[in-house]
């Protein structure tokens, strides 16, 4: 495993980070086995319908599943189970689905609407917390509590980054052309959440300053939405990167039940390449929550069924072929 170091390059915000990499149950390291069969049952079902539709993953750390939902109808369709402490969810250009197995030092692979894996990454033995795949390459990032790894073309080992400015990494996210965003733990007292940028073809962070200095409140996440960086839970915040300088754009203030544990925004069809619409997880009481965005506001949608401490959260669309 090769490990690259950050440097001491950040972006800083002004607010605490809930670090969630403590949170998963301790296993023993698993026995090396075959691709698809490391720390996952058979116990998984999903209805045949969902092959052809766009579809919701939920993680539940409570219960140890992935549930998987019609994201139009809203309709529980799947439950994957056997993992350990499963965590942030993404997924890539093909719809296929990455678990960060998080008790199992793990990030596992479902082909959309699948019901056995179609690949296992073996973490190194960290705990997986979050995961982004890059669409220009095919490049899959995996947060752990003291670097972040990523995997050329989603496969064998991972280039892995730590050190600088960042610690106790809490969401990373892929944008547009490659360049991806993190979020952590600042060294500097003052700045207790800092950013820092691993641009498209770099081997190490470069910094970023805001044209604002602002207040998040804790946990943050990052994510592109189609056109700018979204960063934060409940207010969000969105900007641009441009060399070392983010310039903020404006932002959606969103009034959920309870507190956002994880968010993810969707494109809806019909939307322009910005997307339309933001799916949340929250905590107590544990549910998923629809919202229009940018707009904001109060929810139009939700789910309940199938949740258990839900966490993790993404979409997963249909081939269109």
């Amino acid at each position: 495993m090769k490990v690259v170091g950050l440097g001491t390059y950040a972006l800083h915000g002004g607010v605490a980070v809930a670090l969630l990499a403590g949170c998963g149950v301790l296993r023993p390291a698993q026995d090396e086995l075959p691709i698809g069969a490391q720390g996952v049952t058979a116990a998984s079902w999903v209805r045949p319908e969902a092959k052809s539709s766009d579809l919701l993953y939920v993680s539940n750390p409570g219960n140890d599943t992935v549930t998987v939902y019609l994201y139009q109808s809203r309709k529980l369709v799947g439950t994957l189970a056997g993992f350990s402490s499963p965590a942030g969810l993404c997924a890539d250009m093909a719809g296929d689905v990455w678990i960060t197995n998080q008790g199992g030092y793990d990030v596992v692979e479902y082909a959309h609407g699948g019901t056995q894996p179609i690949r296992t990454l073996d973490d190194g033995g960290e705990q997986p917390l979050a995961c982004s795949v890059d669409k220009t390459t095919g490049n899959l990032a995996v947060l752990n509590a003291d670097d972040v790894a990523v995997y050329p073309d989603a496969t064998g080992s991972p280039v892995t980054y730590t050190g600088g400015d960042v610690y106790g990494y809490d969401a990373l996210g892929y944008g547009a052309h490659g360049d991806l965003l993190i979020d952590g733990g600042s060294y500097d007292t003052g700045k207790i959440i800092s950013f820092a940028q691993l641009p498209s073809g770099a081997t190490r962070l470069q910094p970023v300053v805001l044209s604002k200095t602002l207040q998040w409140a804790p946990p943050t996440f990052v994510q592109w939405d189609g056109q700018f960086w979204v960063v934060g839970a409940s207010r969000l915040t969105w900007f641009t990167i441009a060399g070392k300088k983010g310039k903020l754009q404006g932002y959606s203030v969103l009034s959920p039940t309870s507190s956002i544990t994880q968010f993810w925004v969707a494109s809806v069809e019909g939307s322009s390449r910005r997307g339309n619409q933001i799916v949340v997880t929250e905590d107590d009481p544990y549910k998923v929550e629809f919202f229009q965005y940018p707009a904001g506001g109060k929810s139009f949608a939700s789910i309940i069924d199938g949740l258990s401490d839900p966490y993790g959260i993404t979409v997963s669309k249909a081939s269109k072929q």
